[in-house]
């Protein structure tokens, strides 16, 4: 995710780092130092993972000591349960950079003396970060919301003040409830993250001091440790030549290596895929399984035949593909059909890639229809001869193939069917792209082995399969090896 332009204030304000870039970047680089921050979610939605690893990486990447006040989880299933996602806090305790405090058997009248020890630890550590777990249980010790809110008001408010810690409070929420306390928590707050066990989960930021939120949600995973995730479309600094995975037991590789373990080694020979994708979606991001797949079989010599979805012409997608294969090789084994345009005197031939299809108009142009298809057909067997009888990939943008039978629809049923028969008989894969808008999709769902689905919720891609089922991945651009490689990571 990048950056945001900051408003003129916000540069004023110091930011304590939250460890992840991609939160920082919305909050203008962290939270407010010396700020009270309230964490509040449901059980299990990540809380304490969030809040550990603020101080494990401020410790770690800003210098900055921490101390963890828990009124509930002891010091042993503490350390046992962060080293699960990565987070040596009991190192990080030995070498001086990290305090855990045990205040589970506090009573009400304990409290001043656990309050003077959280400061004492506080001066003696030179913590710049606290965190207390959770209010909800203190002020259950406390014996009374209103005394628990007196705590978090002048207690916690003093640290925060008079020694610039910066201070998370995690907050319970009881399941199925939204409401943070009696609300009036929210209002001592500087700042205040909600985390939600939606599918997938969702971190929104109800408010955040001195900060220009320009946009209020986000998603993350807890799967290895706490982590906002995001989609973005980068360019490799140094651009390579696609190296294709090879066939494996049978399957043909879609191109990426997480896809491929996804979808249990790859696509086997003869499938006819339905990749499904919400009208969110862009083309761009599409790209990154359409150009994957046939990339990975371009650059092993094998043929690609691509009707194009809607508005995306053959010049512009060997102008995406070319910088990770050669020139020779896309002439050679890319087919694309594209709008027959008008005879000129003097105009060039269309190039070695392009198969002109014939203009339809209506009931009158049936024959052209046929000429279409007759077209298609024909590169086909040309390319599967180049290829040495090896796979070719089809790559359909449905879009198009309902414009050209608009009006015979039952014709358009039958060439898919067709096509399906012949995919399975010749081993090849096909991808045929659809939006959920689309009549004839609800029709080849039903009768193919393969429908895979891409959504999109707070800027992020997400993958998942229907049939067969997967789980839910976020998609994300891997440029290390010098190419856009697909990267998924599963949402949990």
């Amino acid at each position: 995710m990048r950056p945001k332009p900051k408003a003129a204030g916000e540069f004023a304000i110091q930011r304590a780092s939250t460890g992840n870039a991609e939160l920082d970047s919305l909050l203008g680089g962290g939270f407010p130092r010396g700020s009270l921050i309230l964490v509040s979610g449901n059980p299990g939605t990540g809380k304490t993972i969030f809040s550990a690893g603020v101080l494990y990486q401020g410790a770690r990447r800003e210098k900055e000591n921490g101390v963890y006040v828990s009124f509930s989880e002891d010091r042993k299933a503490f350390f046992e349960n962060m080293r699960t996602v990565g987070l040596d806090m009991e190192a990080l305790e030995e070498e001086g950079r990290f305090k855990f405090l045990e205040m589970f058997a506090t009573t009400r009248e304990g409290m001043g003396k656990v309050a003077g020890e959280l400061l004492e630890t506080i001066r003696a550590t030179g913590a710049r970060r606290l965190v207390v777990d959770s209010y909800s249980a203190m002020a259950q010790a406390i014996g009374t919301d209103y005394e628990g809110r007196q705590v978090l008001h002048t207690v916690l408010g003093k640290i925060v003040r008079n020694l610039g810690c910066t201070t998370l409070v995690i907050c319970e929420q009881p399941t199925g409830e939204d409401r943070i306390g009696d609300g009036s928590e929210e209002f001592v707050a500087d700042g205040v993250l909600n985390l939600k066990h939606t599918i997938p989960r969702e971190l929104e930021i109800r408010k955040m001091r001195g900060t220009k939120l320009w946009t209020r949600a986000v998603t993350y995973t807890i799967d290895n440790g706490f982590r906002v995730l995001t989609t973005e479309l980068r360019s490799p600094a140094q651009i390579k030549r696609w190296e294709p995975i090879p066939d494996t037991n049978g399957l043909v590789s879609t191109g990426s290596r997480d896809l491929d373990a996804v979808l249990g080694g790859g696509l086997p020979r003869g499938a006819y895929v339905v990749l499904e994708s919400s009208s969110e979606v862009m083309i761009r991001e599409l790209r990154l399984f359409t150009r994957s797949l046939c990339l990975n079989a371009v650059n092993q010599m094998r043929g690609v035949l691509v009707l194009p979805t809607g508005g995306v012409s053959a010049k512009e997608i060997k102008a995406a593909w070319t910088p990770y294969t050669t020139a020779e090789l896309f002439d050679n084994f890319v087919r694309i059909f594209e709008q027959e345009q008008p005879a000129r005197t003097g105009s060039p031939s269309p190039p070695p890639y392009v198969v002109p299809m014939t203009e339809n108009q209506g009931v009158e142009d049936e024959a052209q229809l046929e000429e279409s298809s007759r077209r298609l057909h024909a590169a086909y067997r040309e390319l599967k001869a180049r290829s040495g009888n090896q796979p070719v990939i089809r790559n359909i943008g449905y879009d198009s193939m309902e414009t050209m039978y608009a009006r015979y629809p039952e014709k358009l049923l039958n060439e898919v069917g067709f096509a399906i028969a012949t995919t399975r008989a010749a081993r090849d894969i096909t991808l045929g792209l659809a939006k959920p808008s689309l009549g004839i999709l609800d029709k080849i769902a039903g009768i193919v082995d393969w429908h895979l689905r891409l959504t999109k919720k707070n800027g992020l891609l997400m993958f998942q399969g229907v049939k067969p089922y997967t789980s839910l991945y976020a998609v994300d651009c891997d440029v290390s090896r010098g190419y856009p490689e697909t990267k998924l990571s599963i949402l949990t």
